[in-house]
């Protein structure tokens, strides 16, 4: 294998998948499985849809392309407003899109009738996250706009977001009121709108609560699959593993250093200062992975007594001193030695992205 790697347990995702498919059906929301963790993976969109979800969403057209023409089946959904640039690949590789603003739906609804296509849209609703997405008082206004439509647009229901940009946290209460801006908005333009969808790990802890209303149908989620974390409610959650997916970097250089710098220190090339502690001389492991890999502060080690010193845009410094194998008998921790982390969701999504780490399913 070669290293930096970043290792998905296919069994213990497709369970946790299962886990999670399970708990919204019980409720009567489709689960639709977000792959832009893993870069839109075909391999994470096969497992979703082993798992019983009801579609695949992310937020890169260049990922649904790639998951298409993999051969995945099941429904994509593109999740972020769309840009004009790309509405003419939007109509080719997305059967459902979240948008926000009028003329680009106008826009993608000319493409379709030009094209012979159909293409199903969600009005995506601001439910305070102050993100993308219609203010509940700025969409009555906005809808007679929609009334024109050549067919080739569907406005099929509403969706929203949680705990994305600003960490607003889904409630009963602000669930309730998408709703009812898809009450507001079916009425308006005379159609039936049978989605109401909502977005996030966070969410499952309305779903589990019996707390959501029951209108809501769909759920997108990533971060709970892949990882059993709920970063919004800073929870691990219980039925979920989180050991699914981890991260592999090689040592290349070990020895004794001092656990302070010596000199007259300025800015690293970060633009960030570090403080050190004098905990003497002690033993340090250099990885062969950096801050161009992955998310140093979003990383733990897995290893007893490995502890993250600082990075480089190439290499981790890690204090392995009290490490498990650095101690006699092993006296590991020497070059071609590995060590593994486990990543929260932003040093999972840097390390999908690089080119520089494998992602490997095992």
């Amino acid at each position: 294998m070669r290293y930096p790697a970043m290792t998905v347990n296919r069994e213990k995702v497709l369970k946790n998948a299962r886990a999670a498919a399970a708990l919204c059906e019980e409720f009567g929301i489709e689960a639709w499985g977000v792959t832009k963790g893993l870069s839109g993976d075909p391999r994470l969109a096969d497992i979703y849809c082993e798992a019983g979800f009801a579609g695949i969403a992310d937020s890169r057209l260049r990922n649904l392309e790639k998951i298409r023409n993999a051969g995945v089946a099941a429904p994509l959904q593109l999740m972020r407003v769309a840009m004009r640039s790309e509405l003419e690949d939007l109509v080719r590789w997305s059967d459902v899109s979240l948008q926000s603003e009028i003329s680009t739906i106008i826009a993608i609804d000319e493409i379709c009738a030009r094209v012979g296509a159909t293409h199903d849209v969600l009005l995506m609703m601001d439910m305070g996250d102050l993100r993308e997405g219609f203010l509940p008082g700025d969409l009555p206004p906005a809808l007679p706009m929609l009334k024109d439509l050549k067919g080739g647009v569907r406005i099929c229901g509403v969706a929203t977001n949680f705990a994305c940009a600003s960490g607003v946290l889904p409630t009963p209460e602000n669930m309730a009121k998408l709703v009812s801006c898809r009450d507001m908005a079916s009425d308006a333009l005379g159609t039936e709108m049978p989605v109401v969808s909502v977005g996030g790990t966070c969410c499952l802890k309305i779903i589990e609560e019996r707390a959501a209303p029951k209108e809501v149908n769909q759920l997108r989620i990533c971060e709970g699959i892949l990882l059993g974390t709920d970063t919004a409610f800073d929870r691990e959650i219980p039925y979920l593993a989180q050991d699914a997916i981890t991260i592999t970097a090689e040592i290349v250089e070990c020895r004794l250093k001092p656990s302070v710098p010596e000199g007259e220190t300025g800015l690293q090339a970060f633009g960030e200062k570090p403080v050190f502690a004098d905990r003497g001389t002690r033993k340090r492991a250099l990885l062969g992975m950096g801050r161009q890999d992955v998310n140093i502060d979003r990383i733990t080690p897995m290893e007893r007594g490995v502890h993250i010193v600082t990075a480089s845009s190439d290499h981790l410094i890690v204090d392995v001193t009290d490490a498990d194998s650095a101690r006699p008998p092993d006296g590991g921790c020497k070059p071609g030695d590995t060590l593994r982390f486990r990543p929260l969701y932003p040093a999972m999504l840097a390390c999908s992205t690089s080119e520089y780490v494998d992602l490997v399913f095992e």
